[in-house]
């Protein structure tokens, strides 16, 4: 079995704000990638929010929601895409058979 190198399991800190509150975060990913992953719950809570004054848990479950969505409708779209090609493929190997 493969050892993790110290690189592979060193954890950064991550400093985000979100609702006004603060988090430290430790991640073994790139900090960048963790404060784009934090932009964009935090976008997706400001987006939440802007139809007026609302509890934080109900903004979290809102935000959470939009953010599932958005992940399904990727999901679709790469499985469309992903039968479009093999679509296109086959279409293709057929001519080339011919």
């Amino acid at each position: 079995m493969n050892k993790p190198t110290a690189r592979a399991s060193e954890k950064r800190t991550v400093e985000v704000q979100i609702l006004g509150q603060r988090m430290v975060l430790k991640a073994s990913d790139d900090p960048r990638h963790v404060e784009r992953l934090a932009s964009y719950v935090k976008r997706k809570v400001d987006e939440a929010s802007a139809h007026g004054p609302i509890s934080s848990s109900k903004l979290a479950l809102l935000a959470a929601l939009n953010i599932a969505d958005d992940y399904f409708k990727a999901m679709d779209e790469a499985r469309e895409f992903k039968r479009q090609v093999a679509v296109k493929s086959r279409a293709m190997l057929s001519e080339i058979d011919r």
